[in-house]
């Protein structure tokens, strides 16, 4: 099974040495977003106060970039108003 490594620089870098064997690709992605997850859960409130995106990066065996997460949080320095867009992404009609 191929080995993939999930390094994560949340402000401070974390290389992930030994990596995990997991069946494919796909498998991989789902394990970056559970990791991302479970990272963010254990690390508090610092998530919270740390408003620069936290990136993970997702190698093979053969330190070949397979994919890159952004994960952050950002919090209104006052009053705001969320205000949905109607621009449809896809160029579909809205409905």
């Amino acid at each position: 099974m191929p080995i993939y490594h999930f390094h994560v620089d949340n402000g401070e870098f974390t290389p992930d040495p030994n990596g995990i064997e997991l069946p494919d690709l796909a498998a991989a992605r789902t394990e970056a977003v559970r990791a991302a997850g479970q990272i963010i859960n254990d690390s508090n409130q610092s998530f919270w106060e740390h408003m620069t995106p936290w990136i993970m990066n997702v190698t093979d065996g053969d330190d070949q970039l397979l994919f890159t997460l952004q994960f952050g949080a950002k919090v209104p320095s006052g009053r705001a108003r969320y205000i949905p867009s109607t621009h449809q992404p896809d160029g579909g009609a809205e409905t």
